[in-house]
């Protein structure tokens, strides 16, 4: 009499599934040609501008890598959106997704495979980003600081906690589209605008995705300040309104990070085990 299959096979089976579905899609190729591009494009610019000009604007190699990873968190951002925004979405939506819940296979297990497959998926393509970084640093000041590696354990718990966030929508939307962009607009508008509110209200945005997504050049400890504070003088009674900027401390913006991670990985999962599935 046949038995349903164990954790670890259904496991296996969704996270190969689910690599495969990146590679007949052609999201991993594109989402990697999207990286190639941004950072052979930084490269290429920064070689044409040369050495001395390079070295003067930033003379240490932590100086350098905090300007050439300033938009990393906005590369995770678009990369785990269209990796865990449909991941789940696909399953509640019918179809193919109604006979694949229908059979003996475990939810939590669906989405355990699913999610370590977008997240082996996100961690190759960031790692050519990083590689890039690290090409360009030893090229331009001939050595790489050290704290590059506690840069990348920062941005791939970042990946880890985009994707738990996009994992969330896919859980709640039905719809494959949807769900990738209202992970996308959550994570690109609606974060950093959590973050703006602090620099107008004095008050530290320990609550926001985005600014513990800070902490992965704020590592590098180039010009860093936790709390800082400018004033600006305007209109015709000559205002001044005093505008705060706070960055994250290494282990602060690590800690929001990770909290985000099991808060809407758990959420996902409380969603994607007790939604209807139509058929």
């Amino acid at each position: 009499m046949p038995t349903a299959a164990g954790d670890l096979s259904q496991f296996r089976t969704a996270f190969a599934f689910q690599l495969r579905s990146y590679l007949r899609t052609w999201r991993f190729i594109g989402l990697l040609a999207f990286v190639l591009v941004i950072s052979l494009a930084i490269f290429a610019i920064q070689l044409h501008r040369g050495v001395a000009t390079v070295t003067a604007n930033n003379p240490t190699p932590a100086a350098y890598l905090t300007s050439f990873l300033s938009t990393i968190s906005d590369a995770i951002i678009i990369v785990g959106a269209f990796l865990g925004g449909d991941a789940l979405a696909v399953d509640l939506a019918g179809g193919p997704g109604y006979l694949m819940l229908s059979q003996p296979v475990r939810r939590r297990t669906l989405l355990a495979g699913r999610f370590a497959a977008a997240a082996a998926t996100g961690t190759a393509i960031g790692l050519v980003y990083y590689a890039f970084a690290g090409l360009a640093v030893q090229y331009f000041y001939g050595s790489i600081p050290v704290t590059i590696l506690a840069s990348l354990g920062l941005a791939l718990l970042f990946l880890l906690a985009v994707l738990a966030v996009a994992f969330f929508f896919s859980s709640f939307f039905r719809t494959p589209a949807i769900s990738i962009i209202a992970a996308l607009l959550i994570l690109i508008i609606g974060f950093p605008l959590l973050t703006a509110a602090g620099t107008l209200t004095g008050t530290e945005p320990w609550f926001s995705l985005d600014f513990g997504s800070q902490a992965i050049t704020s590592v590098f400890g180039w010009n860093f300040a936790h709390e800082s504070v400018s004033h600006v003088m305007g209109g015709r009674r000559g205002i001044t309104i005093a505008l705060y900027t706070f960055s994250p401390y290494w282990y602060e913006g690590a800690a929001i990070m990770a909290a985000y991670f099991v808060a809407f990985l758990g959420a996902s999962y409380f969603v994607y085990r007790f939604k209807e599935v139509r058929g």
